[in-house]
C-alpha cells in the first residue's frame, strides 16, 4: 500500500540523513560506512534519476545529505582509514558520473567581501 511505502521512504530518508551527519561514527565505525556506500551504490543503480527530487521544493535531499558526508570525509581525512576514504571517493565519483550530481566544492564555500 502507498501508506506503507511512504512510511518506509521517510524512515529511509531519516536513516540516510543520520548516517551522513554522524561525524564521529566515521572514525568509530568505518566498516558501517563502507557497507553503507556499497549498499547505497547498488540501491541507487536501480532507481530512476529523478526519484529523489522533492516535487514541492525541487531540492534533492540525498545530494544535500551526501554533500555533508563527503565534506566530512575531506575535513577528517587525517583521522580516517585509507580504505574508507577510497570507498567514499569512488562512491562520490560514481554518483557524479551516473546522476550528474555535483557535491559541495570550493565554489560552495562562503566568500568574504570587504566593504570599503
Amino acid at each position: 500500500s502507498s501508506g506503507i511505502n511512504a512510511e518506509y521512504g521517510e524512515h529511509w530518508k531519516h536513516l540516510v540523513d543520520t548516517l551522513c551527519r554522524a561525524r564521529t561514527a566515521l572514525r568509530e565505525r568505518p566498516g558501517l560506512y563502507k557497507d553503507f556506500f556499497r549498499a547505497l551504490h547498488y540501491h541507487l543503480r536501480e532507481t530512476p534519476q529523478d526519484f529523489f527530487v522533492d516535487i514541492v521544493s525541487r531540492d534533492n535531499f540525498l545530494v544535500a545529505c551526501l554533500s555533508e558526508l563527503f565534506s566530512t570525509l575531506e575535513e577528517e581525512e587525517e583521522g580516517l582509514e585509507r580504505d574508507l576514504l577510497e570507498s567514499g571517493r569512488k562512491f562520490r565519483g560514481n554518483l557524479e558520473e551516473h546522476f550528474e550530481w555535483e557535491f559541495g566544492g570550493e565554489d560552495d564555500q562562503p566568500v568574504v567581501v570587504e566593504l570599503t
